[in-house]
């Protein structure tokens, strides 16, 4: 039997099920990866991740071919054509089974259904396998067998739940026969756009796994106490490398796991925290599988649907520039524009300002960033937008708002990230640097506030009391 490995965001060798399955299965296997730069447009993924996934491809094509498996890149206009493109690449190749990992959205759902159609007219095989999840989307469930909607919860069942052998690795073989055509990726053709230090994201399964090792090894035991300071880099900075399965959550998992006695929720805050982190993305995809609606550009809580958002222009562009006038907002903005990545507790801060004391709406904020970050992560990103400006699912209190100020002051006590990132106020005293004084502006060359956080504080609860009250809450 011949297979083929349909390789999307799951671009590893190192527990991928699809192709252990695949090699298992098949006398001869051949990986290929499908790309649109127009469906890429439309999904908002930006010119630093795009390079990336070509950098990984060139290293993942080398890596399959220790297992004696070609990679070939195919180009197709859309996830509309795609299915007939897949379909007829089979059918030429003589193709019995395609075998890949599910991926999470209603597009990718509706391109996946498509391509089955299409493989079945040509009596081809499809079997998918879920590898960015230790549960079956949507297995997990609340004492009224409904999904979950609230993390805290889904957490707990995640864990009564749990079972070591959920996270047995799949290991892939080198296949013996020959294969019957060369890899190929000359159709990727990259155009560089971007002005971010790709350096700081080197490709590669290897690279990832070392990072891993490291972080885990020399911070995640003091990740409860480091994650918030944006200065201290006491976060992993795998997102990229999770984003496009270069590394698997299930891997992630059983290393964190070998260093706490195998403990979930005991034993080492650093280390249970980091595994709170791991989970979050699976309840992010599980809340993209129970209810499509959030991956459709609408928000989870119906009732926000009804927010009167502002629109300025003049605000957009400066927020967009990271000159807003509030240095820790810019120095997140400029940290993403600068390194394609933004700290964890800066993109709260940054999209609850942009929801809330801009009253801008979350879906501009949320294409902000997909535009942007090298770890754009669809279900990740607009889990988090949703959080922030509290239209999502497991949402913070619409009349919770964060003040940057005070933000600024308790994760940059010194300044020392606003100073790294904005050099305008590198000589400004600590005493002002969270709120530079008006007669600082002219001679820093930094711009005033493009709003009052008093004023818009109170126009944010009123919007959102305004929309409680016009459906009825």
């Amino acid at each position: 039997m011949k297979g083929i490995v349909w390789f999307r965001s799951d671009l590893r060798i190192d527990d991928n099920p699809a192709l252990t399955a695949a090699l298992s299965s098949c006398d001869e296997v051949l990986a290929i990866y499908i790309f649109s730069q127009s469906q890429w447009e439309l999904h908002n993924e930006s010119n630093i991740k795009q390079e990336f996934i070509f950098n990984n491809l060139t290293q993942l094509k080398d890596s399959l071919a220790k297992l004696n498996i070609p990679l070939i890149a195919i180009n197709t206009d859309s996830y509309k054509t795609l299915p007939q493109d897949l379909s007829s690449f089979a059918a030429d190749q003589k193709i019995d089974h395609v075998f890949c990992n599910n991926e999470f959205g209603f597009n990718e759902t509706v391109r996946d259904q498509n391509s089955i159609e299409f493989l079945r007219k040509n009596n081809i095989q499809f079997s998918s396998f879920n590898d960015q999840v230790i549960y079956e989307p949507g297995f997990l469930k609340t004492g009224q067998g409904k999904p979950f909607s609230v993390f805290t919860p889904f957490k707990r069942r995640w864990v009564e739940n749990f079972d070591i052998n959920f996270l047995e690795l799949a290991k892939p073989l080198k296949q013996k026969k020959a294969p019957s055509i060369q890899s190929d990726l000359s159709v990727l053709k990259f155009v560089k756009t971007h002005s971010t230090n790709i350096d700081l994201w080197p490709a590669g399964e290897s690279v990832a796994l070392d990072k891993l090792a490291n972080f885990l090894h020399l911070k995640a035991q003091y990740y409860s106490e480091s994650r918030n300071s944006p200065i201290l880099d006491g976060t992993s900075r795998i997102s990229p490398y999770l984003a496009l399965g270069i590394l698997s959550p299930k891997r992630c998992i059983l290393e964190a796991l070998k260093l706490n006695n195998f403990e979930l929720t005991s034993g080492n805050k650093g280390i249970c925290m980091w595994i709170n982190e791991i989970v979050w993305r699976e309840f992010y995809r599980n809340i993209m599988h129970s209810f499509p609606k959030v991956s459709q550009n609408q928000p989870f809580q119906d009732y926000t649907k009804s927010i009167q958002w502002r629109h300025s222009g003049k605000e957009f562009e400066a927020f967009y520039a990271g000159k807003t006038g509030f240095p820790i907002v810019d120095a997140g903005i400029r940290q993403m524009l600068s390194e394609g990545w933004m700290h964890n507790r800066l993109r709260m801060v940054v999209a609850m300002f942009f929801t809330k004391n801009m009253l801008h709406d979350w879906r501009l904020g949320e294409k902000f960033f997909m535009q942007h970050l090298i770890d754009g992560d669809f279900s990740s990103n607009n889990g988090g937008w949703q959080w922030s400006s509290s239209t999502g699912t497991d949402s913070a209190p619409y009349f919770r708002i964060f003040n940057p100020i005070t933000q600024s002051q308790n994760f940059d006590p010194n300044g020392e990230f606003i100073k790294k990132f904005i050099p305008e106020l590198k000589d400004v005293s600590i005493a002002q640097i969270h709120q530079p004084k008006d007669d600082l502006f002219s001679s820093t060359n930094y711009p005033a506030p493009i709003l009052n956080l008093k004023e818009s504080r109170l126009r944010a609860i009123q919007a959102f009391k305004d929309a409680r009250e016009e459906s009825g809450i």
